[in-house]
């Protein structure tokens, strides 16, 4: 019995290592060069049709039940308070449960229905633009998901834009 108990064990951690190099390996970036929004797209999330105004993507994942916006948008708030207080309303049908601003940076996250979703958005280029990521997963999965969340986030950035020319970051 511990025998197979150990096999089952060390079986499990080498499926679970297995699994965690490949997701490791396979990730990519997107980079938006109207708004310069750089961020990581997690393995095996496909893009779909790019929008005609070219302001960012939306990947899904494998099995359709989770979607990533990278994106960038132009700030047209009048104020950089404005512009923070703006993500701090919740969209319809959303329950904001964790709200934090840093800097250039703010993160919302919360649940919408049976989902999860996750927004972290700087502000760039001299206060004109927002480059932003946005997830929604099954709140069910939110256990696999963090690291997924954890990777997008760290990864956003902003970069040059030919939005706004002289605009280097």
């Amino acid at each position: 019995m511990r025998t197979a108990l150990f096999s089952f064990v060390l079986i499990s951690f080498a499926l679970l290592i297995q699994g965690a190099a490949a997701q490791t390996g396979a990730w990519t970036s997107y980079d938006n060069d109207r708004f310069g929004t750089t961020a990581d797209v997690p393995p095996g999330w496909t893009a779909g049709p790019p929008p005609d105004n070219n302001d960012g993507l939306v990947f899904t994942s494998p099995d359709g039940k989770a979607r990533l916006i990278i994106s960038g948008i132009l700030n047209v708030d009048d104020s950089v308070d404005a512009a923070f207080q703006s993500y701090e309303v919740p969209n319809a049908g959303e329950v904001i449960t964790y709200k934090h601003r840093s800097g250039n940076s703010i993160t919302i996250s919360g649940t919408k229905g049976a989902q999860i979703f996750y927004g972290k958005h700087l502000l760039s280029c001299h206060n004109q633009i927002w480059n932003s990521i946005y997830l929604e997963y099954p709140a069910a999965a939110k256990a696999s998901f963090d690291m997924i969340v954890a990777r997008v986030a760290k990864s956003l950035k902003p970069g040059k834009s030919w939005q706004i020319p002289d605009c280097g970051a």
